[in-house]
């Protein structure tokens, strides 16, 4: 099990639509994302007890750990990607930049 930072999101068809769930995100360091994992990846891997986990590192210093939710507005309760709330609004995922490239 690896501890992974998320640096950057992908949402379609665009970043600033608020009804749209990320598709992908973007693992790497304070340089820029190295690696880009579908979001069905992160679930499954958040799902499995030995699976990586993730992470968020706020520009504020914050940190919070990525975990699951469910959509009480999508059909089935969809899962979705989430951090864990807490006093900082800057190490939400939402809140992350597009992942260019």
């Amino acid at each position: 099990m690896a501890k992974k930072r998320i640096v950057c999101i992908k949402k379609a068809p665009t970043h600033l639509d608020p009804n749209t769930h990320i598709a992908s995100v973007g693992v790497g360091n304070e340089t820029g994302w190295l690696e880009q994992l579908p979001v069905n990846t992160v679930i499954q891997q958040l799902q499995n007890p030995w699976g990586d986990r993730y992470y968020v590192h706020g520009s504020d210093g914050s940190h919070a750990d990525v975990r699951l939710g469910k959509c009480a507005f999508c059909a089935h309760a969809h899962i979705f990607i989430r951090t864990t709330p807490d006093h900082s609004l800057k190490d939400n995922l939402l809140y992350l930049p597009e992942c260019i490239g």
